[in-house]
């Protein structure tokens, strides 16, 4: 005969809940962070999902293996958001935490269709849309492309709102109908947003552009009036002002705002596992105080990272640089005052 114990919570954490030191040890969720279903996170500030594809990524693949490694290497951070004990916090600390720990739900990884990019795309829409009703989406590419049916969640998820982009990429993501690539790759996310959701391309804004452009690509933004904050102008104006430059300029023209970063927005000394790296971009202590100025700015209510490709990156430093800017801008969007 067979007898069941009842094993209160104190037990199982004994058990299997390896959160002091060891970040090596459980499941590799984001940060730790419990598994749970996307249509059960009425409790949950953030919910963080994976889109591991990169069937249209330009000119290198290797994004869909991304999800998996941010995931690993978050396990770092477990103590930054509290699941248990007193966190820790950034050094130096610059104002305190105004509460004791974040509710954070690691809600899996999207459906992916191999091959069908419109049925991939509808799956991202629908988990996007499901944990943006409830909570903070976080999503983890992935190639650029797979931004724009995240963004149509979120957009799905508040339809009394317009809902901008800031953009921090190297390059311009507003192709079109290419001859030989056509609407859907990692080129054209931003174009089928404005589609979307009748998005002014006011309310777009690039920030860290660099080296080369077409010139029918520079004109539009001029004709278009897009934002575009060039790296030049950006490191000149410093991570406060450029986010409160970018922030600002979208909410003149909708109501919240969709962060979408990609890592080629860092220079690739510090992130070379990029498909499209681009000399000039963010140093690393740039990059992270600009997702921290990206975190005061409350009307953001979603945001994703794309473009990290693991196999790309001999040193293995990508995915943790991306899991450092990730936390850099949950400490201070959802733990500090």
């Amino acid at each position: 005969m067979i007898v069941k114990r009842t094993i209160a919570w104190h037990d199982r954490t004994m058990a299997t809940g390896n959160y002091s030191e060891l970040s090596y040890a459980d499941l590799p969720t984001f940060g730790k962070a419990p598994q749970r279903d996307p249509g059960d996170l009425g409790d949950v500030d953030i919910g963080v999902y994976g889109i591991p594809w990169d069937l249209t990524a330009s000119p290198r693949p290797g994004a869909r293996l991304a999800p998996r490694r941010i995931r690993e290497e978050t396990a770092l951070f477990h103590e930054v958001w509290n699941p248990v004990g007193s966190p820790m916090v950034k050094i130096p600390q610059e104002r305190p935490r105004t509460r004791e720990r974040l509710t954070m739900a690691d809600c899996g990884d999207v459906t992916i269709f191999p091959y069908d990019i419109q049925k991939t795309r509808e799956s991202i829409q629908r988990l996007s849309a499901a944990i943006a009703s409830e909570a903070f989406p976080i999503a983890l590419g992935g190639d650029h492309y797979v931004m724009y049916p995240a963004y149509q969640g979120v957009c799905d998820a508040h339809p009394e709102a317009k809902i901008g982009v800031v953009a921090i990429d190297a390059h311009d993501d507003t192709g079109d109908d290419d001859p030989v690539l056509g609407k859907h790759w990692c080129g054209t996310p931003f174009q089928r947003a404005m589609e979307y959701g009748a998005l002014d391309p006011r309310a777009i804004a690039m920030v860290g552009l660099r080296n080369f452009l077409g010139e029918n690509q520079i004109q539009r933004h001029q004709d278009e009036q897009f934002q575009v904050i060039p790296m030049d102008e950006a490191r000149e104006l410093g991570p406060r002002e450029l986010a409160r430059k970018a922030v600002g300029s979208v909410l003149q023209h909708c109501d919240l705002v969709y962060l979408t970063i990609d890592i080629d927005a860092a220079d690739p000394s510090c992130a070379p596992g990029s498909a499209s790296p681009s000399p000039g971009g963010f140093l690393g202590h740039e990059f992270m105080a600009l997702m921290r100025a990206l975190g005061e700015h409350r009307e953001v209510i979603a945001a994703d990272l794309v473009e990290v490709a693991p196999g790309l990156d001999p040193t293995e430093q990508t995915p943790a640089f991306a899991a450092f800017a990730l936390f850099h801008f949950i400490d201070t969007r959802f733990l500090l005052s």
